[in-house]
């Protein structure tokens, strides 16, 4: 069995006793002295078995993930190498939907290149409901360098013309080169959903030799303070329960593949795990089997977003959670974890989740929290993606085809020709 304890949780027990008064065991006999030690050593330890750092309650035995295997690549966040292949080939064969995609791809980069990088000392991100509140001005600015960075990032992957994977360098080292600090109540979710694209830019510059390795050494030093720690993002992952949670596990994820970081690769992989299983602690408010995924006569559901300001905007949070969790989920896929098509101890499921959803935000059927609910017409890419995971209905699919290119503000802008009907081993009856 492997515990995990850190020298910090150590140390910091040692002072604890030390200072409740047992520094008298030292004038004792030397037997009694080194029980002491052992127990003081080993304590934390015994505290600390079948678990693991920041890991939800009660510990179920399915949380002993092991990433010992995961062999990190280029080519993990909005496809691998395998679907990479597949898009290329398609490209060149002039194949839908990915060509058409492609070829906006080219355009929309060409008009990226005249884009000016942000330079930030500091932003501050108040929240949605503060007076006065700067959010969607924070939000246009984090979106529009995150999504010129991963475009011409995307265009250079698949083109190979350098003026592309240039721009996207200038654009990450920007902000590196800044030190772009956050504060506010909202940044560990607006970082974690809105700026996350950069992390998927980085990912797919890794093979340009114009990107020098000081130089991305220094962007993960700094994305790794200033995002993950200062920024919030790890917090968010760690304490949420509603959309900010996936935003949280997105950005954690991300930065685990991308920096090649097995143990936030396991703290992400334990908190999407446990959606599944029934959680108790004091992170999340509905206690049960149904803090996450719901399943009743109402539907399947996500129960803490379908009553956001009394159902008006349920519909719209169900759209922000499902929009980075889908991502998440992907990621987490081209780690070795697949939990598509897993089950939840109550019996609702993605498959479920999203299928309602489409019910609810497409076909207009009746939605129980409010007559008239708001509807977001930029946060699709949970269509595009789910199409390649599930055996959809014929009014889905066709909805889908009809509708692209499918974007994912928030996601991933260019769902439709990164994910496009790209087959998985479930499709393929593998």
């Amino acid at each position: 069995m492997k515990f995990y304890i850190t020298q910090y949780q150590l140390i910091e027990n040692s002072l604890f006793l030390w200072g409740r008064g047992y520094y008298h065991i030292w004038n004792r006999p030397i037997i009694i002295r080194n029980i002491f030690i052992n127990i003081l050593f080993f304590l934390p330890v015994l505290l600390y078995a079948n678990s693991y750092p920041h890991s939800p309650e009660p510990w179920q035995q399915k949380y002993n993930i092991d990433v010992s295997d995961v062999v990190f690549e280029q080519y993990m966040t909005v496809y691998n190498a395998k679907e990479r292949a597949i898009i290329l080939d398609r490209i060149n064969k002039k194949q839908e939907p990915q060509y058409s995609a492609y070829q906006e791809l080219l355009t929309e980069a060409d008009r990226q290149l005249e884009f000016t990088p942000s330079h930030h000392k500091t932003l501050h991100i108040m929240g949605g409901y503060e007076p006065s509140s700067n959010l969607t001005e924070i939000r246009e600015i984090l979106w529009q360098n995150a999504y010129a960075a991963y475009t011409c990032a995307l265009a250079w992957d698949l083109s190979d013309d350098i003026k592309y994977a240039q721009k996207a360098t200038d654009i990450l080292m920007a902000w590196t080169n800044a030190g772009t600090t956050f504060t506010g109540d909202d940044r560990g979710l607006q970082l974690g959903s809105f700026f996350n694209p950069m992390l998927y830019a980085a990912d797919l510059l890794g093979h340009y030799s114009g990107w020098k390795e000081k130089e991305r050494a220094q962007f993960e030093s700094w994305w790794r303070q200033e995002v993950l720690i200062n920024g919030a993002v790890l917090q968010t992952l760690r304490v949420k329960d509603n959309n900010w949670k996936d935003a949280g596990l997105l950005g954690v994820i991300s930065a685990a593949v991308v920096f090649e970081d097995s143990d936030l690769l396991k703290e992400a992989l334990i908190q999407q795990a446990s959606y599944f299983y029934p959680r108790k602690d004091s992170s999340v408010r509905l206690k049960g089997e149904d803090w996450k995924f719901e399943k009743n006569e109402k539907g399947e559901f996500l129960p803490r977003e379908v009553v956001r300001n009394n159902g008006r905007s349920g519909l719209t949070y169900t759209g922000y959670a499902l929009t980075t969790m889908v991502q998440h989920f992907e990621i987490a896929r081209y780690c070795g974890f697949n939990n598509w098509h897993k089950v939840a101890e109550n019996g609702a499921s993605m498959y479920g989740i999203i299928n309602q959803f489409f019910r609810w935000d497409i076909n207009n059927d009746p939605f129980f929290w409010h007559n008239n609910p708001g509807k977001n017409s930029t946060r699709k890419n949970t269509y595009e993606i789910a199409n390649n995971h599930f055996n959809l209905s014929t009014e889905f699919k066709d909805w889908i085809i009809n509708n692209r290119p499918l974007y994912g503000e928030q996601g991933d802008p260019w769902v439709t020709l990164t994910k496009g009907d790209i087959p998985t081993r479930y499709n393929e009856n593998e």
